[in-house]
């Protein structure tokens, strides 16, 4: 088993007023060689940025950081949808989206750990093929 590549970066939860601030935040980061920047994916969280539009303009607008939505909320996200908006922002920026899943979630919200366990199972075999890995 191979070790991953140690990678350097920083992880934010701007909202939607700190734009242009957090769009700051990145070309410095970007500049200085991070390797990535991050954003939790919480739709349900008005006030935040979404994680997978902010990435997919940043993308756009700088040189080799990649972009991360970690914690991507899979109730929200059916598999063919995630799948196609994590594939597009290498399309034209030659840039390397990442994702993150995880099966989590609160039981005051009627969390099923088998429904979890079974979103993260779809999303990982719809988004692989798409995204070539």
């Amino acid at each position: 088993m191979s070790v991953p590549a140690l990678v350097f970066g920083f992880g934010a939860h701007p909202e939607i007023d700190d734009g242009p601030e957090f769009e700051r935040m990145v070309d410095q980061a970007d500049r200085d060689g991070l390797d990535l920047f991050s954003l939790s994916d919480h739709p349900y969280a008005g006030a935040r940025l979404d994680a997978y539009a902010a990435i997919g303009f940043l993308l756009g607008r700088t040189r080799r950081i990649a972009g991360l939505a970690n914690v991507t909320n899979l109730p929200t996200r059916p598999a063919p949808m995630l799948a196609r908006t994590v594939a597009a922002p290498p399309v034209w920026t030659g840039s390397v989206g990442r994702r993150s899943l995880a099966a989590t979630g609160r039981v005051a919200d009627g969390w099923i750990p088998g429904h979890a366990a079974d979103w993260l199972s779809e999303r990982y075999r719809t988004s692989r093929p798409v995204t070539g890995g």
